[in-house]
């Protein structure tokens, strides 16, 4: 049924091509003939031709050079405020993008984090891939991205799971990892490290790190919580599954309010319930 009514179309299309063609050409040769004739119905013939050449003639050439034209460009202007819409609100056209093949590379960390104008709120068991993006990778990959953001005044605050916590103990013995707390506790050392440094400098900003009693349940960074414009990142924690290669979820406030708030509240709570590191005796870590 639609190949016929598409059939129908494309026919009555190209009769009115021809038609339009017909009555031109009709009106062009009129208006020749009865060019430079003298006599009142040669003049009438004369104006009815020309006007008929010209009525046909102008739709005509812009349905055939001018119609596409404006269309294409119409198309392409869209394309670019969707565009523009969709990176505003972090991509995704739900304000959620998932990154089904796992932990995204340190220089699309650097991007995500890129956009922050006031805060950063980091939550994990260990942070240990974090603390490897300071000691580890060249600067420009990432240490110097965070050091532009301190340099603007944005604060970031890094949570860790305390080492000393039972409940962290349990947990790492549960998953068959027993070493995990000791690597939790040289990850925010690290991570201590790193925010003294960047302290000794002088940023407006600054980065603090912070131990919870709490057992964070999955990984969280948000960016810029309380602004309508905040995102966040998550990842769960899948028990057999390896941290590299856990799902992760990308979220903007803008388009997923309530969901972004409990993200939000999550990492309130974490650190509500934290304690400074640099303020806790040095032998807990």
């Amino acid at each position: 049924m639609q190949d016929g009514a598409a059939g129908i179309t494309r026919l009555l299309s190209r009769f009115r091509v021809v038609l339009a063609l017909c009555v031109l050409l009709v009106g062009l040769i009129l208006a020749t003939l009865s060019n430079g004739r003298e006599g009142f119905w040669w003049a009438v013939l004369n104006e009815l031709a020309l006007f008929a050449a010209a009525a046909v003639a102008v739709p005509f050439y812009y349905d055939l050079f001018l119609r596409d034209a404006e269309r294409h460009r119409f198309l392409a202007e869209m394309t670019e405020v969707i565009d523009a819409r969709l990176a505003a609100s972090g991509g995704g056209a739900h304000g959620l993008t998932v990154h089904a093949q796992g932990r995204p590379s340190p220089v699309e960390k650097a991007h995500f984090i890129a956009g922050a104008q006031r805060e950063i709120i980091e939550v994990g068991v260990t942070l240990r891939s974090l603390a490897g993006l300071y000691v580890s990778r060249p600067a420009p990959d990432f240490t110097a991205p965070v050091r532009r953001l301190l340099a603007q005044g944005v604060h970031i605050t890094y949570i860790v799971a305390d080492p000393a916590s039972p409940l962290f103990t349990a947990y790492a013995e549960s998953v068959g990892d027993p070493a995990m707390p000791d690597r939790a506790a040289e990850a925010a050392r690290q991570l201590l490290r790193v925010a003294q440094g960047f302290a000794a400098e002088g940023h407006p900003g600054r980065m603090a790190v912070h131990l919870t009693r709490q057992l964070p349940t999955s990984y969280v960074s948000l960016v810029d919580p309380d602004s309508e414009t905040g995102y966040c990142r998550t990842a769960h924690y899948l028990p057999g599954v390896r941290r590299a290669d856990m799902p992760v979820l990308d979220i903007t406030r803008a388009a997923q309010p309530e969901l972004f708030e409990r993200y939000v509240t999550y990492a309130r709570r974490a650190l509500a319930e934290s304690v400074t590191l640099d303020s806790v005796q040095p032998d807990v870590v």
